[in-house]
Protein backbone atom coordinates (compact mmCIF):
# COMPACT_ATOMS: atom_id res chain seq x y z
CA UNK A 1 0.00 0.00 0.00
CA UNK A 2 1.41 3.55 -0.76
CA UNK A 3 0.17 5.16 2.46
CA UNK A 4 2.40 2.55 4.45
CA UNK A 5 5.69 3.38 3.19
CA UNK A 6 8.30 5.68 4.37
CA UNK A 7 9.68 8.40 1.90
CA UNK A 8 9.13 9.07 -1.32
CA UNK A 9 7.21 6.49 -4.40
CA UNK A 10 10.21 7.16 -6.36
CA UNK A 11 12.54 6.31 -4.20
CA UNK A 12 10.61 3.22 -2.85
CA UNK A 13 10.06 1.93 -6.33
CA UNK A 14 14.20 2.34 -6.85
CA UNK A 15 15.37 0.37 -4.06
CA UNK A 16 13.77 -1.96 -1.56
CA UNK A 17 13.34 -1.18 1.91
CA UNK A 18 15.18 -3.90 3.13
CA UNK A 19 18.17 -3.70 0.48
CA UNK A 20 20.90 -3.27 3.01
CA UNK A 21 19.99 -6.54 4.30
CA UNK A 22 22.04 -9.09 1.34
CA UNK A 23 23.26 -12.11 1.03
CA UNK A 24 27.20 -12.36 1.80
CA UNK A 25 28.20 -12.80 -1.26
CA UNK A 26 26.90 -9.63 -2.43
CA UNK A 27 27.27 -5.36 -1.21
CA UNK A 28 25.22 -2.81 -1.53
CA UNK A 29 25.89 0.77 -1.19
CA UNK A 30 24.21 3.18 1.02
CA UNK A 31 21.76 4.92 -1.09
CA UNK A 32 20.64 1.15 -1.96
CA UNK A 33 21.69 0.11 -5.47
CA UNK A 34 22.91 -4.04 -5.13
CA UNK A 35 25.22 -5.05 -6.98
CA UNK A 36 26.90 -8.69 -7.21
CA UNK A 37 30.19 -8.80 -5.86
CA UNK A 38 31.65 -11.75 -8.57
CA UNK A 39 30.82 -11.41 -12.13
CA UNK A 40 30.63 -14.62 -13.56
CA UNK A 41 33.79 -13.89 -15.59
CA UNK A 42 35.85 -13.34 -12.28
CA UNK A 43 33.72 -15.79 -10.15
CA UNK A 44 35.32 -18.24 -12.59
CA UNK A 45 38.83 -16.97 -12.35
CA UNK A 46 38.52 -16.43 -8.92
CA UNK A 47 40.34 -13.37 -8.03
CA UNK A 48 40.00 -11.84 -4.84
CA UNK A 49 36.89 -9.57 -3.35
CA UNK A 50 39.07 -6.67 -3.18
CA UNK A 51 39.41 -6.30 -6.72
CA UNK A 52 36.56 -7.30 -7.73
CA UNK A 53 34.84 -4.61 -5.56
CA UNK A 54 37.34 -1.68 -6.32
CA UNK A 55 36.23 -2.56 -10.29
CA UNK A 56 33.02 -1.26 -9.36
CA UNK A 57 34.28 2.36 -9.55
CA UNK A 58 37.42 3.88 -9.62
CA UNK A 59 36.92 6.40 -6.95
CA UNK A 60 35.41 3.48 -5.23
CA UNK A 61 38.49 1.46 -5.36
CA UNK A 62 40.88 3.87 -4.19
CA UNK A 63 38.92 3.97 -1.24
CA UNK A 64 38.37 0.87 -0.77
CA UNK A 65 42.02 0.12 -1.16
CA UNK A 66 42.75 2.48 1.33
CA UNK A 67 39.75 1.48 4.28
CA UNK A 68 41.74 -2.04 3.56
CA UNK A 69 45.06 -0.98 4.62
CA UNK A 70 44.25 2.31 6.83
CA UNK A 71 41.10 1.04 8.72
CA UNK A 72 42.01 1.84 12.15
CA UNK A 73 43.06 4.93 10.75
CA UNK A 74 40.16 6.03 9.73
CA UNK A 75 37.45 8.01 12.41
CA UNK A 76 33.97 6.29 11.99
CA UNK A 77 32.41 9.58 11.20
CA UNK A 78 34.72 9.86 8.15
CA UNK A 79 34.09 6.76 7.09
CA UNK A 80 30.35 7.21 7.55
CA UNK A 81 30.64 9.94 5.32
CA UNK A 82 32.41 7.62 2.47
CA UNK A 83 29.41 5.42 2.80
CA UNK A 84 26.68 7.71 2.80
CA UNK A 85 28.12 8.97 -0.84
CA UNK A 86 28.02 5.84 -1.79
CA UNK A 87 31.42 4.31 -1.73
CA UNK A 88 31.79 1.85 0.92
CA UNK A 89 29.30 -1.38 1.09
CA UNK A 90 29.01 -3.77 3.46
CA UNK A 91 27.34 -7.22 3.84
CA UNK A 92 24.68 -8.87 5.24
CA UNK A 93 26.99 -10.58 7.76
CA UNK A 94 28.55 -7.45 8.71
CA UNK A 95 25.50 -5.43 9.85
CA UNK A 96 23.74 -8.40 12.04
CA UNK A 97 27.19 -7.77 13.83
CA UNK A 98 26.30 -4.76 14.53
CA UNK A 99 23.38 -5.34 15.38
CA UNK A 100 23.97 -8.09 17.97
CA UNK A 101 27.12 -5.99 19.30
CA UNK A 102 24.31 -2.51 19.51
CA UNK A 103 21.50 -5.13 21.69
CA UNK A 104 24.44 -6.08 23.86
CA UNK A 105 25.76 -2.99 25.07
CA UNK A 106 23.24 -0.03 24.19
CA UNK A 107 20.00 -2.00 24.90
CA UNK A 108 21.48 -4.12 27.85
CA UNK A 109 22.42 -0.85 29.56
CA UNK A 110 19.24 0.79 28.32
CA UNK A 111 17.44 -1.61 29.79
CA UNK A 112 19.26 -1.13 33.63
CA UNK A 113 18.56 2.90 33.04
CA UNK A 114 15.15 2.25 32.98
CA UNK A 115 15.31 -0.42 35.82
CA UNK A 116 16.89 2.05 37.77
CA UNK A 117 14.05 4.57 37.09
CA UNK A 118 11.13 2.27 37.81
CA UNK A 119 12.40 0.82 40.92
CA UNK A 120 12.51 4.22 42.33
CA UNK A 121 9.80 5.71 40.79
CA UNK A 122 7.41 3.30 41.71
CA UNK A 123 8.77 1.13 45.02
CA UNK A 124 5.96 3.57 46.62
CA UNK A 125 3.37 0.70 45.63
CA UNK A 126 5.33 -1.86 48.28
CA UNK A 127 5.60 0.96 50.55
CA UNK A 128 2.09 1.69 51.13
CA UNK A 129 1.73 -2.48 50.82
CA UNK A 130 3.46 -1.77 54.84
CA UNK A 131 2.14 0.62 57.68
CA UNK A 132 3.57 3.44 56.38
CA UNK A 133 0.45 5.62 55.84
CA UNK A 134 -0.16 4.41 59.33
CA UNK A 135 3.04 5.44 60.81
CA UNK A 136 2.98 8.64 58.86
CA UNK A 137 -0.88 9.87 59.88
CA UNK A 138 -1.42 10.30 56.15
CA UNK A 139 -4.94 9.48 54.05
CA UNK A 140 -4.95 7.83 50.69
CA UNK A 141 -6.39 11.12 49.31
CA UNK A 142 -2.55 12.07 50.85
CA UNK A 143 -1.00 9.39 48.72
CA UNK A 144 -2.92 10.44 45.76
CA UNK A 145 -1.33 13.93 46.16
CA UNK A 146 1.95 12.58 46.26
CA UNK A 147 1.82 11.03 43.47
CA UNK A 148 0.16 14.10 41.43
CA UNK A 149 3.20 16.15 42.85
CA UNK A 150 5.53 13.51 41.14
CA UNK A 151 3.21 13.50 38.21
CA UNK A 152 3.62 17.30 38.06
CA UNK A 153 7.08 17.85 38.73
CA UNK A 154 8.03 14.94 35.97
CA UNK A 155 6.29 16.80 33.50
CA UNK A 156 7.40 20.23 33.86
CA UNK A 157 10.72 18.62 33.37
CA UNK A 158 10.07 16.73 30.30
CA UNK A 159 10.90 19.28 27.69
CA UNK A 160 14.26 21.51 29.87
CA UNK A 161 15.27 17.55 30.74
CA UNK A 162 15.39 16.93 26.68
CA UNK A 163 17.15 20.53 25.66
CA UNK A 164 19.72 19.49 27.91
CA UNK A 165 19.56 15.86 26.72
CA UNK A 166 20.36 17.35 23.06
CA UNK A 167 22.92 20.18 24.82
CA UNK A 168 24.87 17.72 26.51
CA UNK A 169 24.49 14.75 25.04
CA UNK A 170 22.80 11.37 26.60
CA UNK A 171 25.89 10.21 27.58
CA UNK A 172 26.64 12.85 29.91
CA UNK A 173 23.42 13.96 30.97
CA UNK A 174 21.21 10.75 31.43
CA UNK A 175 23.56 9.25 34.08
CA UNK A 176 23.33 13.15 36.02
CA UNK A 177 19.84 12.81 36.33
CA UNK A 178 20.07 8.82 37.21
CA UNK A 179 22.37 9.83 40.44
CA UNK A 180 20.05 12.82 41.51
CA UNK A 181 17.11 10.62 41.67
CA UNK A 182 19.22 8.01 44.12
CA UNK A 183 20.28 10.58 46.09
CA UNK A 184 16.24 11.81 46.71
CA UNK A 185 15.02 8.44 46.99
CA UNK A 186 17.73 7.51 49.64
CA UNK A 187 16.98 10.50 51.46
CA UNK A 188 13.25 9.57 51.20
CA UNK A 189 13.95 7.39 54.14
CA UNK A 190 13.53 10.44 56.40
CA UNK A 191 9.41 10.74 56.03
CA UNK A 192 7.75 10.88 59.14
CA UNK A 193 4.98 13.16 58.04
CA UNK A 194 2.79 14.77 55.22
CA UNK A 195 5.07 17.86 54.22
CA UNK A 196 8.26 15.23 53.62
CA UNK A 197 6.67 13.28 51.82
CA UNK A 198 5.34 15.45 49.49
CA UNK A 199 8.70 17.01 48.79
CA UNK A 200 10.71 13.87 48.28
CA UNK A 201 7.98 13.10 45.13
CA UNK A 202 7.97 15.96 43.88
CA UNK A 203 12.12 16.04 44.43
CA UNK A 204 12.07 13.01 42.72
CA UNK A 205 9.63 13.88 39.82
CA UNK A 206 11.80 16.74 39.30
CA UNK A 207 15.21 14.82 38.97
CA UNK A 208 13.45 12.04 36.98
CA UNK A 209 11.50 14.16 33.95
CA UNK A 210 12.44 14.15 30.80
CA UNK A 211 14.89 10.59 31.41
CA UNK A 212 11.97 8.37 29.28
CA UNK A 213 11.71 10.46 26.03
CA UNK A 214 15.84 10.99 26.35
CA UNK A 215 16.37 7.30 26.71
CA UNK A 216 14.31 6.81 23.73
CA UNK A 217 15.60 9.26 21.70
CA UNK A 218 19.53 7.91 22.28
CA UNK A 219 18.27 4.48 21.23
CA UNK A 220 16.77 5.57 18.45
CA UNK A 221 19.66 6.84 17.29
CA UNK A 222 20.95 3.34 17.03
CA UNK A 223 18.48 1.73 15.04
CA UNK A 224 15.90 1.34 11.99
CA UNK A 225 12.58 2.58 12.24
CA UNK A 226 11.12 -1.29 12.06
CA UNK A 227 13.87 -2.46 14.36
CA UNK A 228 12.83 -0.20 17.32
CA UNK A 229 9.25 -1.41 18.12
CA UNK A 230 10.55 -4.45 19.52
CA UNK A 231 14.07 -3.05 21.42
CA UNK A 232 11.77 -0.24 23.15
CA UNK A 233 9.58 -3.12 24.23
CA UNK A 234 12.19 -4.56 25.87
CA UNK A 235 12.99 -1.08 27.81
CA UNK A 236 9.16 -0.96 28.88
CA UNK A 237 9.34 -4.80 29.47
CA UNK A 238 11.98 -3.82 31.88
CA UNK A 239 9.29 -1.84 34.50
CA UNK A 240 7.17 -5.16 34.17
CA UNK A 241 10.28 -7.17 35.36
CA UNK A 242 11.20 -4.69 38.11
CA UNK A 243 7.23 -4.76 39.49
CA UNK A 244 8.71 -8.78 39.87
CA UNK A 245 12.14 -7.99 41.04
CA UNK A 246 10.84 -5.44 43.61
CA UNK A 247 8.21 -7.27 45.02
CA UNK A 248 10.56 -10.18 45.62
CA UNK A 249 12.89 -7.43 47.01
CA UNK A 250 10.35 -5.82 49.44
CA UNK A 251 9.05 -9.29 50.44
CA UNK A 252 12.23 -9.60 52.20
CA UNK A 253 13.33 -6.14 53.17
CA UNK A 254 9.69 -5.44 54.49
CA UNK A 255 10.79 -8.41 57.11
CA UNK A 256 13.07 -6.17 58.69
CA UNK A 257 10.66 -4.45 60.84
CA UNK A 258 12.30 -2.09 63.83
CA UNK A 259 15.88 -3.75 62.78
CA UNK A 260 18.51 -0.65 63.34
CA UNK A 261 15.53 1.70 64.95
CA UNK A 262 14.09 1.62 61.35
CA UNK A 263 10.75 0.76 60.16
CA UNK A 264 10.76 -2.27 57.37
CA UNK A 265 9.70 0.35 54.65
CA UNK A 266 12.32 2.83 55.74
CA UNK A 267 14.93 -0.20 55.06
CA UNK A 268 13.13 -0.39 51.37
CA UNK A 269 13.47 2.73 50.64
CA UNK A 270 16.94 3.45 51.26
CA UNK A 271 18.73 -0.34 50.46
CA UNK A 272 16.68 0.62 46.93
CA UNK A 273 17.97 4.50 46.47
CA UNK A 274 21.62 3.35 47.76
CA UNK A 275 20.86 0.61 44.64
CA UNK A 276 20.30 3.06 42.19
CA UNK A 277 22.53 5.67 42.91
CA UNK A 278 25.16 2.96 42.02
CA UNK A 279 23.66 2.37 38.75
CA UNK A 280 23.92 5.95 37.90
CA UNK A 281 27.55 6.36 38.68
CA UNK A 282 28.22 3.43 36.80
CA UNK A 283 26.42 4.57 33.81
CA UNK A 284 29.08 7.43 33.23
CA UNK A 285 31.81 4.71 32.59
CA UNK A 286 29.83 2.64 30.78
CA UNK A 287 27.04 4.26 28.52
CA UNK A 288 28.02 4.07 24.67
CA UNK A 289 28.14 7.04 22.51
CA UNK A 290 28.61 7.69 19.11
CA UNK A 291 30.08 11.40 20.13
CA UNK A 292 33.16 9.98 21.98
CA UNK A 293 35.77 7.96 21.24
CA UNK A 294 34.65 5.02 23.69
CA UNK A 295 32.96 3.79 21.06
CA UNK A 296 36.24 2.70 19.30
CA UNK A 297 36.03 0.19 22.94
CA UNK A 298 32.71 -1.64 21.17
CA UNK A 299 32.81 -1.42 17.23
CA UNK A 300 35.89 -1.04 14.60
CA UNK A 301 36.06 2.54 12.75
CA UNK A 302 33.78 0.33 9.61
CA UNK A 303 31.01 -1.09 11.79
CA UNK A 304 30.86 2.08 13.78
CA UNK A 305 30.12 3.48 9.80
CA UNK A 306 27.90 0.80 9.11
CA UNK A 307 26.10 1.52 11.81
CA UNK A 308 25.41 5.20 11.55
CA UNK A 309 25.16 4.91 7.93
CA UNK A 310 22.24 1.96 7.65
CA UNK A 311 19.90 4.05 10.42
CA UNK A 312 21.17 7.70 7.79
CA UNK A 313 20.05 5.21 4.78
CA UNK A 314 16.51 3.87 6.95
CA UNK A 315 15.85 7.90 7.71
CA UNK A 316 17.69 10.17 6.08
CA UNK A 317 16.63 12.87 9.21
CA UNK A 318 18.98 11.48 11.71
CA UNK A 319 22.27 11.70 10.30
CA UNK A 320 22.51 14.77 12.13
CA UNK A 321 21.11 13.25 15.35
CA UNK A 322 24.13 12.36 16.72
CA UNK A 323 26.13 15.08 15.85
CA UNK A 324 27.82 17.14 18.00
CA UNK A 325 26.36 20.45 16.73
CA UNK A 326 22.72 18.93 17.45
CA UNK A 327 22.69 20.08 20.68
CA UNK A 328 24.11 23.58 19.66
CA UNK A 329 23.05 26.67 22.02
CA UNK A 330 19.88 28.07 20.72
CA UNK A 331 18.22 31.48 21.73
CA UNK A 332 14.72 31.75 23.66
CA UNK A 333 12.94 32.56 20.94
CA UNK A 334 14.14 29.93 19.07
CA UNK A 335 13.43 27.17 21.41
CA UNK A 336 10.21 28.19 22.15
CA UNK A 337 9.58 28.06 18.00
CA UNK A 338 10.79 24.75 18.07
CA UNK A 339 8.79 23.89 21.30
CA UNK A 340 5.78 25.00 19.53
CA UNK A 341 5.93 23.13 16.40
CA UNK A 342 6.59 20.27 18.09
CA UNK A 343 2.82 20.39 20.09
CA UNK A 344 1.26 21.71 17.49
CA UNK A 345 2.35 19.34 14.71
CA UNK A 346 -0.93 18.22 13.14
CA UNK A 347 0.64 14.89 11.98
CA UNK A 348 1.87 13.73 15.32
CA UNK A 349 -1.11 15.51 17.98
CA UNK A 350 -3.59 12.40 17.21
CA UNK A 351 -0.68 10.30 18.55
CA UNK A 352 -0.33 12.68 21.67
CA UNK A 353 -3.46 12.28 22.54
CA UNK A 354 -3.98 8.38 22.02
CA UNK A 355 -1.02 8.41 24.82
CA UNK A 356 -2.59 10.16 27.01
CA UNK A 357 -6.25 8.49 26.87
CA UNK A 358 -4.60 4.37 25.93
CA UNK A 359 -2.89 4.07 29.49
CA UNK A 360 -5.32 5.23 31.77
CA UNK A 361 -6.96 2.33 32.76
CA UNK A 362 -4.24 0.05 32.97
CA UNK A 363 -2.33 2.75 35.28
CA UNK A 364 -5.63 3.44 37.73
CA UNK A 365 -5.27 -0.15 38.56
CA UNK A 366 -1.87 -0.38 39.11
CA UNK A 367 -1.70 2.10 41.24
CA UNK A 368 -4.30 1.16 44.02
CA UNK A 369 -3.30 -3.09 43.45
CA UNK A 370 -1.91 -2.85 46.46
CA UNK A 371 -4.25 -0.84 48.39
CA UNK A 372 -6.76 -3.15 46.79
CA UNK A 373 -5.72 -6.14 47.51
CA UNK A 374 -5.21 -4.66 51.38
CA UNK A 375 -8.59 -4.17 51.57
CA UNK A 376 -9.85 -8.18 50.08
CA UNK A 377 -7.21 -9.24 53.53
CA UNK A 378 -4.07 -10.77 51.73
CA UNK A 379 -1.37 -9.73 54.33
CA UNK A 380 1.78 -7.94 52.93
CA UNK A 381 4.20 -10.64 51.87
CA UNK A 382 1.23 -12.00 49.94
CA UNK A 383 0.46 -8.68 48.07
CA UNK A 384 3.90 -8.10 46.72
CA UNK A 385 4.00 -11.70 45.36
CA UNK A 386 0.88 -11.25 43.60
CA UNK A 387 2.34 -8.60 41.57
CA UNK A 388 4.68 -11.13 39.76
CA UNK A 389 1.28 -13.10 38.20
CA UNK A 390 0.61 -9.85 35.72
CA UNK A 391 3.92 -8.40 35.07
CA UNK A 392 5.34 -12.06 33.75
CA UNK A 393 2.07 -11.88 31.51
CA UNK A 394 2.44 -8.32 30.84
CA UNK A 395 6.09 -9.06 29.70
CA UNK A 396 5.63 -11.49 27.35
CA UNK A 397 2.51 -10.15 25.33
CA UNK A 398 4.34 -6.80 25.61
CA UNK A 399 7.40 -7.91 23.51
CA UNK A 400 5.09 -10.15 21.30
CA UNK A 401 2.69 -6.87 20.06
CA UNK A 402 6.09 -5.58 19.45
CA UNK A 403 8.08 -7.68 17.53
CA UNK A 404 4.44 -8.67 15.09
CA UNK A 405 4.77 -4.96 14.99
CA UNK A 406 8.13 -4.67 13.65
CA UNK A 407 7.55 -7.83 11.09
CA UNK A 408 3.87 -6.52 9.97
CA UNK A 409 5.02 -2.44 9.92
CA UNK A 410 1.73 -1.81 11.32
CA UNK A 411 0.79 0.01 14.51
CA UNK A 412 -2.69 1.06 14.78
CA UNK A 413 -3.43 -2.65 14.81
CA UNK A 414 -1.74 -3.41 17.81
CA UNK A 415 -2.91 -0.07 19.51
CA UNK A 416 -6.66 -1.51 19.07
CA UNK A 417 -6.20 -5.25 20.13
CA UNK A 418 -4.42 -4.01 23.27
CA UNK A 419 -7.88 -2.15 24.26
CA UNK A 420 -9.67 -4.99 23.34
CA UNK A 421 -7.64 -6.99 25.85
CA UNK A 422 -9.13 -4.48 28.62
CA UNK A 423 -12.40 -3.90 28.01
CA UNK A 424 -13.83 -7.48 28.71
CA UNK A 425 -11.97 -7.36 32.31
CA UNK A 426 -13.20 -4.21 33.12
CA UNK A 427 -17.22 -5.11 32.58
CA UNK A 428 -16.31 -8.68 34.46
CA UNK A 429 -14.82 -6.41 37.52
CA UNK A 430 -17.35 -3.68 37.03
CA UNK A 431 -20.62 -6.48 37.64
CA UNK A 432 -18.66 -8.67 39.83
CA UNK A 433 -20.85 -9.32 43.30
CA UNK A 434 -19.90 -8.18 46.15
CA UNK A 435 -20.01 -12.06 47.28
CA UNK A 436 -17.87 -12.97 44.72
CA UNK A 437 -14.48 -15.28 45.77
CA UNK A 438 -11.83 -12.42 46.49
CA UNK A 439 -9.74 -14.47 43.96
CA UNK A 440 -11.93 -13.78 41.13
CA UNK A 441 -11.31 -10.03 41.65
CA UNK A 442 -7.36 -10.53 41.97
CA UNK A 443 -8.39 -12.17 38.44
CA UNK A 444 -10.29 -9.49 36.93
CA UNK A 445 -6.82 -7.32 38.29
CA UNK A 446 -4.38 -9.66 36.78
CA UNK A 447 -5.60 -10.00 32.99
CA UNK A 448 -5.83 -5.64 33.05
CA UNK A 449 -2.75 -5.46 33.93
CA UNK A 450 -1.22 -7.89 32.13
CA UNK A 451 -2.69 -6.45 28.70
CA UNK A 452 0.02 -5.94 25.96
CA UNK A 453 1.32 -2.61 26.89
CA UNK A 454 2.28 -0.74 23.34
CA UNK A 455 3.97 2.42 25.03
CA UNK A 456 6.80 0.88 23.15
CA UNK A 457 5.08 1.05 19.82
CA UNK A 458 3.49 4.64 20.44
CA UNK A 459 6.60 6.04 20.74
CA UNK A 460 8.38 3.81 17.65
CA UNK A 461 5.37 5.54 15.83
CA UNK A 462 5.96 8.90 17.09
CA UNK A 463 9.96 8.79 15.85
CA UNK A 464 9.10 7.59 12.44
CA UNK A 465 6.89 10.17 11.81
CA UNK A 466 8.41 12.59 12.86
CA UNK A 467 11.20 13.18 9.87
CA UNK A 468 13.58 15.36 11.59
CA UNK A 469 16.12 15.18 14.61
CA UNK A 470 15.07 18.27 16.77
CA UNK A 471 11.32 17.26 15.87
CA UNK A 472 11.56 13.87 16.86
CA UNK A 473 13.49 14.76 20.52
CA UNK A 474 10.77 17.08 21.49
CA UNK A 475 7.89 15.18 19.84
CA UNK A 476 9.17 12.14 22.17
CA UNK A 477 9.40 14.72 25.45
CA UNK A 478 5.73 15.96 24.54
CA UNK A 479 4.34 12.06 23.57
CA UNK A 480 5.95 11.67 27.08
CA UNK A 481 4.33 14.41 28.96
CA UNK A 482 0.79 13.60 27.54
CA UNK A 483 1.32 9.90 28.63
CA UNK A 484 2.23 11.30 32.29
CA UNK A 485 -0.01 13.37 31.88
CA UNK A 486 -2.91 10.16 31.71
CA UNK A 487 -1.15 8.60 34.63
CA UNK A 488 -1.82 12.41 36.59
CA UNK A 489 -5.44 11.68 35.16
CA UNK A 490 -5.23 8.12 36.51
CA UNK A 491 -4.26 8.83 39.86
CA UNK A 492 -7.76 10.98 41.20
CA UNK A 493 -9.92 8.35 39.31
CA UNK A 494 -10.28 6.17 42.10
CA UNK A 495 -11.32 8.35 45.02
CA UNK A 496 -12.01 7.48 48.62
CA UNK A 497 -15.58 8.10 48.69
CA UNK A 498 -16.03 5.05 46.03
CA UNK A 499 -14.16 2.83 47.56
CA UNK A 500 -13.64 -0.21 47.94
CA UNK A 501 -15.27 -1.06 44.62
CA UNK A 502 -15.02 2.33 42.61
CA UNK A 503 -17.88 1.72 40.21
CA UNK A 504 -18.06 5.29 39.57
CA UNK A 505 -14.46 5.16 38.29
CA UNK A 506 -14.76 1.69 36.85
CA UNK A 507 -17.30 3.36 34.25
CA UNK A 508 -14.72 6.44 33.47
CA UNK A 509 -12.61 3.82 32.69
CA UNK A 510 -14.89 1.45 30.26
CA UNK A 511 -15.56 4.97 28.69
CA UNK A 512 -11.53 5.89 27.89
CA UNK A 513 -10.78 2.09 27.08
CA UNK A 514 -13.63 2.78 23.84
CA UNK A 515 -11.92 6.20 23.05
CA UNK A 516 -8.59 4.60 23.03
CA UNK A 517 -9.97 2.37 20.34
CA UNK A 518 -11.69 4.92 18.29
CA UNK A 519 -8.98 7.14 18.05
CA UNK A 520 -6.21 4.47 16.96
CA UNK A 521 -8.96 3.67 13.65
CA UNK A 522 -8.70 7.54 13.80
CA UNK A 523 -4.99 7.68 13.01
CA UNK A 524 -4.88 4.84 10.73
CA UNK A 525 -7.70 6.51 8.25
CA UNK A 526 -5.78 9.95 8.91
CA UNK A 527 -2.59 8.78 7.83
CA UNK A 528 -3.79 6.59 4.76
CA UNK A 529 -5.68 9.96 3.54
CA UNK A 530 -2.48 11.92 3.51
CA UNK A 531 -0.76 9.29 2.04
CA UNK A 532 -2.64 8.93 -0.52
CA UNK A 533 -3.19 12.70 -1.55
CA UNK A 534 0.83 13.06 -1.29
CA UNK A 535 0.50 10.21 -4.20
CA UNK A 536 -1.67 11.97 -6.45
CA UNK A 537 0.37 14.86 -5.65
CA UNK A 538 3.97 13.70 -6.03
CA UNK A 539 2.68 11.44 -9.54
CA UNK A 540 1.77 14.02 -11.17
CA UNK A 541 4.96 16.00 -11.07
CA UNK A 542 7.41 15.32 -13.94
CA UNK A 543 11.09 13.47 -12.91
CA UNK A 544 12.55 17.25 -13.03
CA UNK A 545 9.92 18.50 -10.65
CA UNK A 546 10.83 15.38 -8.44
CA UNK A 547 14.58 16.08 -8.68
CA UNK A 548 14.46 19.71 -7.70
CA UNK A 549 11.97 18.55 -4.96
CA UNK A 550 14.46 16.62 -2.97
CA UNK A 551 17.30 19.60 -3.98
CA UNK A 552 15.25 21.34 -1.66
CA UNK A 553 12.99 23.68 -3.67
CA UNK A 554 10.13 22.96 -1.79
CA UNK A 555 8.94 24.99 1.30
CA UNK A 556 8.07 21.77 3.28
CA UNK A 557 9.98 20.56 6.29
CA UNK A 558 10.03 17.38 8.18
CA UNK A 559 7.18 14.92 7.81
CA UNK A 560 5.32 17.90 5.63
CA UNK A 561 7.62 17.01 2.83
CA UNK A 562 5.34 15.33 -0.16
CA UNK A 563 8.34 12.82 -0.47
CA UNK A 564 7.44 11.64 3.11
CA UNK A 565 4.99 8.58 3.60
CA UNK A 566 3.44 8.50 7.52
CA UNK A 567 4.34 4.76 8.39
CA UNK A 568 0.99 3.32 9.38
Amino acid sequence: MASEGGNSSDRDSSCDEKSTLVPEDEVVDVIGETSSLLTDKNQRSGTSDKKEYGALNEKDAVISEEFEVNEYQYRAAEIATALANGQIPWTAVEERTVVRKTDLRVMILACVMFFSLDLDRSNIQQVVSSDFLLDTNMTTNDYNVGQSLFLIFFLSLEVPSQLMNKRFGPDRWLPTIMVGWGVVSTIQVLITARPFFFFTRAALGFCEGGFVSGLAFYVSSFYKSDELSIRLSWIWATQAGTNVISALLASAILLMQDVGALKNWQWLLLLEGLLTTGIGIATFFLIPSLKTPGIASIFTPREAAILRARVEHDDPSKKNQSNKDVGKRQTPTQIASSVFGALTDKYLVPIFILGYVGFIPSVTMRYYFPINMRFLMFDTTTINLLIIPYAAINIFWTTTFSRLSDRYRTKWLFAVLSAIWVFPNLIFLQYLPYSANRWWRFASYTWVLGYPYYQPILVSWVSANANDPDRRALAQSIYNISVQLGNLTAANIYMENDAPYYHRGNYVLLGLNLASMALAFGIRTYYVRENNRRDRIWNKMTELEKEEYRNGSGNEKGNSRLDFRFKI
